[in-house]
């Protein structure tokens, strides 16, 4: 019994270290395209509802332009806010217009 519950510790230790990591770009390896698609794994994250109506590119110097409308600042600043979270953004070009 024992033994069993020493495999599912580590079991879980593992699976937690491996759902940490996903979804993140890490300095060394980052291109645009996967950095492009972290980016839009965080808005969709942030902003479930304007995952499709925000356009993302990246340069190479590693700045993130956002595109698109939304309808209110919260949602302006919380999509900005997940692209800036992305590992390896240096910085964030907010060109999301709000609705009125």
């Amino acid at each position: 019994m024992k033994r069993n519950f020493g495999y599912l510790a580590l079991l879980l230790v593992v699976f937690s270290i491996a759902c940490g990591s996903m979804n993140r770009v890490t300095p060394g390896e980052w291109d645009k395209t996967s950095m492009e698609a972290d980016v839009r794994g965080k808005v969709a994250a942030a902003v479930p509802g304007k995952t499709f109506d925000i356009g993302v590119t990246v340069s190479d110097s590693r700045v993130v332009t956002l595109k698109g409308d939304v309808d209110n600042d919260a949602d302006r600043r919380a999509i900005a806010d997940a692209a800036q979270s992305v590992n390896g953004v240096r910085s964030v070009v907010n060109n999301i217009t709000i609705r009125r």
